[in-house]
């Protein structure tokens, strides 16, 4: 009977490492939180907008990844030609689904798309330094406090993880947004939608993601 040739070290590692990777994968896999830095950033920098951001994913065969996603975001603009001024603060919320189209499910690596549908209520505040009175035909300052808005929107997700150390990872995601209800104030449009950005039916976005995965 011919014997088999024996295996080195290293062919030995590397088939034990086959045979862990092709083992299957529970259905829960982990859940991980992480942190928006670029909301951070634009914060400390004194943008004329801002959102700050967390979100937790569970991991269902590191495949499907349910999405919750929560913020905070704020404005605080004057307009260069006309002093206009907006200012606003409120949280918003998004729910949404990815799918890792990764192969290497064990690697921590992801790349990935997705959905989500987001949706926020907030109050918000404009005024005008020379508001021309047509009246008595004077310029003269208005103010309106407490204007009442909502949004619900839809993004579309391209993202990708990296694992950076043990739980740690780093991620980056583009999104494009489009608005599907939105209401404001009679009195005037807000500048700025927590959550969505600029105000307009759609818009592109993007974060960048510190992650703690467990």
């Amino acid at each position: 009977m011919a014997q088999e040739t024996p295996k080195s070290p290293e062919q030995q590692v590397q088939q034990q490492i086959s045979q862990w990777t092709e083992q299957p994968l529970p259905v829960f896999c982990g859940v991980s939180v992480s942190a928006d830095l670029v909301g951070f950033a634009m914060k400390a920098m004194g943008s004329d907008y801002a959102q700050m951001e967390v979100a937790c994913r569970v991991y269902l065969k590191d495949k499907f990844i349910p999405v919750v996603e929560c913020g905070y975001g704020t404005a605080n603009r004057t307009g260069d030609e006309t002093d206009n001024t907006f200012k606003t603060q409120a949280p918003y919320f998004r729910l949404g689904m990815d799918y890792n189209f990764s192969k290497r499910k064990r690697s921590g690596n992801r790349l990935y798309a997705g959905v989500r549908y987001g949706f926020t209520s907030f109050s918000y505040d404009i005024g005008d330094p020379h508001f021309g009175d047509p009246v008595w035909g004077i310029s003269r300052p208005l103010a309106m406090n407490g204007l009442n808005g909502n949004a619900q929107w839809g993004e579309i997700v391209f993202g990708l993880e990296s694992r950076i150390w043990k739980i740690f990872h780093l991620g980056w995601s583009v999104r494009y947004k489009s608005r599907f209800k939105h209401k404001a104030s009679a009195y005037g449009q807000p500048w700025y939608i927590p959550g969505f950005g600029k105000n307009d039916s759609s818009c592109l976005g993007g974060t960048f993601n510190l992650i703690f995965e467990i």
